[in-house]
Order: structure tokens, then C-alpha cells, then sequence
């Protein structure tokens, strides 16, 4: 561990109790999240500005609405615990994992329930749109991968995928993502690993992991900026993402 505040740090599994904590933990680490910025159809980059709560609130109850989604698919919610000198243990990283093998998706109505209707009270009934024009060409580029590689099956029925991870900004650069990461190659050390970076230096990170990148989609081009946030001419170049994809 890089650092000695970090010793005693431990990775475990998250109970439905602390979603509400993970979601707002997460939202101080995607703050500038491009992506969410995209789904959520913003108009301006999102700050820590009084003014920006109401889109901070939204933004959290997105992510709380996708854990408790992945969960009911079978998700496997992973956080790491730490303190500092100053402040009690906490949850500083999380990670959500979906595992091999298709379950049938939730109704509407128990999705409605999970938080689906507050998602699109807050980012508009366009953003199911977006989050699928968003997953298509990512889902089709790691499926070439698969074929590519003679690998059996596809990606979502036999491999497991990264679907969000992230640390809080007090605890960044003290290896709470490795922690996170080696204790799902733990967890299933013989597995196919899939996800998508959404900037260049998540990639990198991720290839020192062993992912290796099987394309580059530019998400939003002509209705974006690199940031995720509405634009139009030279500017809307929309953003790049990265599927990647660790074999045994």
C-alpha cells in the first residue's frame, strides 16, 4: 500500500444498508464523469457549487438506482473499508460486479421501484435512450473480441463485468482500486474479465491489470463535448471509451 494511512484498509462485501453511502460516495468520485454527464443531457459541466445540489442529487440516485439494479440481477457489490487519522473507518472505494450467466432483467414496475423514476424525473425521459446508444456499441465490439479470440460463449454469459467502480477523492492514489480489482481475480481466478475505461487514463490503469483494449467508441460525437456535455460544431467531439477485456 502506498501509503501508511492506508494500512488496515480491507475489502468486503456491501450490504443493501450502505447502497445510500456507496451512491453518495460515488457521486464526489464521478463528479466529472463524462458519461454521466451524457446520460443525464447536461448543459454544463457539474460542480460542488450550492447551485449544482439538485444535479449532485440526481447524479447520486442514478447510481443508487444501478447498484440496486445489479444486485437484482445478481451483482456481486464490493467496497473497501479505511480510516484515517482523523475520521472513523468508512467506505472510501466500492465496485460492482455483474458474474456470468444471463438473469432475466427486472419489470418495469420493479425497476419503477428500484429508483427508475426518479432517474428519469431528474435526467429526462430521453436518457433510457442514451444509456442504450451509450451500451450497443461497446457490447458489439467486445462481442467481436470474444469471436476474435475463439472464446466460448459471449461477454455477458461468461464473463464477469466491471460495471462501476470508484474511490472517494479523500482516499484517491492509495491503491483502494487494486485492492478492489485483486479481490475480484481472487474471487474468480479463472474468469474472463470485461469492462470499459472512459478515459485514457483509466485505460492505462487497467492495463496494468491485464486488460487489454479490443476497440475505442466515441460516444456522443456531434451532440457532445469530451467532457459528456451538450455541444454543437467543432466542439461536440464527443467522448472515447474503451472496452477491454482480461483472459485467464
Amino acid at each position: 500500500m502506498p501509503d501508511d494511512e492506508a494500512s488496515g484498509a480491507h475489502v468486503r462485501i456491501a450490504t443493501l444498508e450502505e447502497i445510500e453511502e456507496v451512491a453518495a460516495m460515488l457521486q464526489r468520485a464521478f463528479i466529472a464523469s463524462p458519461v454521466q454527464a451524457y446520460f443525464s443531457n447536461a448543459k454544463a459541466p457539474l460542480t460542488t457549487h450550492t447551485k449544482d445540489a439538485k444535479r449532485r442529487a440526481h447524479q447520486t440516485k442514478y447510481i443508487q438506482f444501478l447498484f440496486r439494479r445489479s444486485l437484482s440481477l445478481g451483482g456481486r457489490l464490493t467496497v473497501v473499508i479505511a480510516a484515517t487519522e482523523n475520521r472513523p473507518a468508512r467506505i472510501a472505494g466500492a465496485a460492482i460486479w455483474r458474474p456470468p450467466g444471463y438473469k432475466k432483467p427486472p419489470s418495469l414496475l420493479a425497476s419503477l421501484r428500484m429508483g427508475l423514476l426518479s432517474v428519469i424525473m431528474g435526467w429526462g425521459t430521453g436518457v433510457m435512450a442514451r444509456i442504450s446508444d451509450f451500451a450497443h456499441p461497446i457490447e458489439d465490439a467486445l462481442e467481436s473480441s470474444y469471436a476474435e479470440r475463439k472464446l466460448p460463449g459471449t461477454p455477458e454469459d461468461s464473463s464477469w463485468y466491471l460495471q462501476l467502480t470508484g474511490v472517494d477523492p479523500e482516499f484517491q492514489g492509495k491503491g483502494f482500486l487494486s485492492m478492489l480489482l485483486q479481490e475480484a481475480f481472487q474471487h474468480a481466478p479463472n474468469a474472463v474479465f470485461t469492462l470499459e475505461a472512459n478515459t485514457p487514463r483509466a485505460r492505462d490503469v487497467y492495463k496494468r491489470y491485464g486488460f487489454e483494449v479490443v476497440g475505442e467508441v466515441i460516444i456522443g460525437k456531434g451532440k457532445v463535448d469530451a467532457l459528456g456535455v451538450a455541444s454543437s460544431g467543432t466542439a461536440a467531439t464527443g467522448f472515447p471509451m474503451y472496452p477491454m477485456i482480461k483472459v485467464p
